[in-house]
């Protein structure tokens, strides 16, 4: 249970009195609040789960014969269609939000999924499978590209980092789910519902969101741009302190997101504005890294082909295949919790270069043996296959699901945020769209050679994540999201919120900090009260 608490001392909002529990399953209101979190999760199920879909039945003869068989080229369009259906919503969507709320943005979603979902399961041809996978693909695009902004939001200060680190562990579940089903169907033989009753399964986690969307409070931080300062002051203080309005954290939260407002009310928040400083600059290259470092490490091959990297070791048979994909998904689960476990406490930047140097060891170690099998079929070289494939699976799962979500929101300010995420799901689509084709054709023409590529390329992505990745742990959003503009805007904010919570005669420790620009970014401290 300790796993979702977390009090760094030396921050700011540490010092406040909090009417809530430090366990927060003993506490009312954040007991409420992890529920409408984990709601709101849920969401992500369904990208792991589609994602996963087509992976687990692709090797059973009963699609291949609906499908007429289909070819690599094929089954490359039929994995991209998922992606493209997101390239084209993942910008709509933001407006969506933007105008009308996160909970709109999530609404539009589920429902575009459920109408995807069923036309993919009722199709008999590989243009109607991969018209449903488009309309699902949309349908995720608008969902992700607002929910985990929604779960930071209105996430506890103490446990915002490991909620982040959370949603993408949903993806597991969502992938968990769909093998293991896939893998019970499979017995069905060549009857059509072995592949129709995962392809149905898809609705489950859609409909559970839809139901519980009543019961998922707004955004407080949304609220407050648009002027509904005393609801969002409700909610964080129904979700945060029990109900209590004058609880001495809920008023610090709610003048720190106020300053943030006021910092950021001269923008107009266009794309261009997205674009007109050093400090949103940074921010958009840096979602641009996270999105390549995230997409192009090789982790795409074991995902959408893993039945063709068994095929290359020898392992075809319907039952085995489908299980080897119901064992991965237990394993890359348990990876993703071990990652979102430590990423507060080891900080990001240690997350991300393990990983990346995890996936350099299972990428050496799969190449050599699928090189080795494919001169000499033995079962050594296969079961070394196999181990990397698992090691590989590891490395990606210990960093890039719990760290994708939680670093492209947290680094946002608060206007940006939306059109933040729409970019990075545009991108991450996008290469979704190029990274289905390449690997299809690139496996198929170069088969272990393949594995080359991505080794260069994660060898210059630990270069980057070196230079480039910021540590962003133990922070809220408004501190995280202004360290791209200097301290001093780090400094106004929150001087501004302790010197309201100061003028109001609150603060547990009586202390607020009063800070001077001396010039530049240098400054220092001038006064204690």
């Amino acid at each position: 249970m300790n796993f979702l608490y977390s009090q760094p001392a030396n921050q700011p909002w540490a010092k406040y009195a909090n009417n809530a529990d430090p366990k927060w399953w003993k506490d009312r209101g954040l007991t409420m609040s992890m529920l409408v979190i984990f709601a709101i999760w849920l969401t992500q199920s369904t990208d792991g789960y589609d994602k996963s879909l087509t992976s687990s039945i692709q090797s059973m003869t009963a699609w291949k014969t609906a499908m007429g068989k289909p070819n690599s080229h094929s089954l490359g369009l039929i994995n991209a269609s998922l992606s493209m259906g997101g390239l084209v919503f993942a910008v709509p969507a933001s407006y969506i939000e933007d105008w009308f709320g996160r909970r709109v943005g999530i609404f539009f979603g589920m429902v575009l999924l459920l109408a995807g979902s069923i036309i993919q399961s009722a199709a008999n041809d590989v243009g109607v499978f991969t018209g449903g996978r488009v309309l699902v693909g949309a349908g995720i695009a608008t969902a992700v590209t607002c929910a985990p902004i929604l779960c930071q939001e209105i996430a506890h200060p103490r446990m915002r980092g490991q909620v982040a680190s959370l949603y993408n562990v949903m993806f597991n579940f969502g992938a968990l789910f769909v093998t293991w089903i896939a893998y019970g169907t499979a017995y069905l033989g060549d009857n059509q519902w072995a592949w129709r009753i995962p392809t149905i399964g898809q609705n489950v986690p859609c409909l559970l969101v839809l139901l519980a969307l009543p019961w998922i409070p707004e955004s407080p931080r949304w609220l407050i741009q648009k002027g509904k300062v005393d609801q969002a002051h409700e909610i964080l203080a129904k979700y945060h302190a029990n109900g209590k309005m004058d609880d001495e954290l809920v008023l610090f939260e709610l003048n720190e997101i106020r300053e943030a407002v006021q910092l950021e009310k001269e923008s107009r928040l266009t794309w261009v504005e997205c674009f007109s400083t050093p400090g949103n600059r940074k921010r958009f290259l840096l979602l641009t890294l996270v999105s390549i470092v995230t997409n192009w490490n090789g982790k795409a091959i074991v995902t959408y082909y893993f039945s063709s990297v068994l095929k290359l070791i020898g392992i075809t048979q319907q039952t085995h295949v489908t299980g080897f994909n119901a064992g991965i998904q237990v394993f890359n689960l348990a990876a993703t919790l071990i990652g979102a476990g430590v990423c507060e406490s080891w900080g990001r930047r240690r997350v991300w270069l393990s990983a990346f140097g995890i996936m350099v060891v299972a990428n050496v170690i799969q190449t050599a043996c699928s090189a080795a099998y494919a001169h000499h079929a033995s079962s050594g070289a296969g079961i070394g296959t196999l181990v990397g494939v698992f090691l590989y699976s590891f490395g990606f799962d210990f960093a890039c699901n719990p760290l994708l979500f939680t670093y492209e929101v947290e680094i946002m300010t608060l206007g940006l945020r939306s059109k933040g995420l729409a970019w990075a799901v545009t991108l991450n689509n996008g290469q979704g769209v190029a990274i289905s084709y390449a690997n299809s054709v690139g496996l198929a023409a170069l088969g272990w050679k393949f594995y080359l590529v991505y080794l260069a390329l994660l060898l210059v992505f630990i270069v980057i994540i070196y230079f480039f990745f910021p540590e962003t742990s133990g922070k809220t959003l408004e501190e995280v999201a202004v360290m791209f503009d200097g301290e001093d805007s780090l400094l106004y904010i929150r001087n501004h919120a302790e010197m309201d919570m100061s003028a109001a005669g609150v603060g547990s420790a009586g202390v607020g900090y009063i800070s001077q620009v001396v010039g530049g970014n240098d400054t220092k401290v001038i006064e204690k009260v």
